[in-house]
């Protein structure tokens, strides 16, 4: 993948996740019907965006792979937490529902998770062009740029030995995964009391 294609898909990324951020935003203020299909793939999107970018720390920037415990035990913690807390925090409404007469839940809350994983994802992606730049954040760790001339590349502002660049990205990977984390353990909460309702209603 040339370096332009992958700044210019790395714009488009971070424009689309964060139109999906400021609505979902707005949803957790305002209240939203659930829906299964829908809080899946936002699910997906964001561990799908977390997971990018901690796999660029093991592929390209030598991170130890035997982090991928202590991650994926970081991972669980938060999502168990998360998990707890929504279920005391979260507000869910029944409604009427004119598709087919049943009552259509609805929820509302968990902005501060949303907020925590804003966060989290900022600062990742802050880090990253701070001590790495844009060359290497698409699996291209060509130190010499390849074509006409005309690539553009941003350049680490940072520069400084590969064991702070470690560390820094440990730090602020660990930050990513608890927000992705405390993003998954909100959704099953919402998950779990939705299948409830439609098991009572069944029952």
């Amino acid at each position: 993948m040339s370096t332009n294609n992958g700044l210019y898909l790395l714009m488009f990324t971070l424009v689309i996740t964060t139109i999906m951020i400021i609505f979902r935003t707005k949803k957790a203020i305002q209240g939203t019907k659930v829906n299964v299909k829908k809080t899946i793939i936002f699910s997906a999107y964001f561990v799908a965006i977390s997971s990018f970018l901690v796999y660029n720390s093991f592929v390209i920037d030598n991170v130890p792979v035997v982090y991928v415990i202590p991650y994926l035990a970081v991972v669980v913690v938060a999502s168990y937490c998360s998990y707890r807390y929504s279920r005391r925090t979260l507000s869910f409404v029944k409604l009427p529902n004119s598709d087919d007469g049943n009552p259509a839940v609805y929820v509302r809350g968990g902005l501060s998770i949303f907020l925590l994983y804003v966060a989290a994802l900022t600062i990742r992606i802050a880090i990253n062009f701070l001590f790495i730049g844009s060359e290497k954040l698409y699996f291209n760790n060509q130190q010499i740029i390849l074509g006409n001339g005309t690539a553009t590349v941003i350049m680490p502002m940072v520069h400084t030995d590969p064991a702070t660049t470690v560390l820094a990205l440990t730090i602020t990977d660990l930050l990513l995964i608890v927000g992705a984390g405390l993003v998954l353990g909100r959704n099953a909460s919402v998950l779990k009391y939705y299948y409830q309702e439609k098991e009572r209603r069944m029952s």
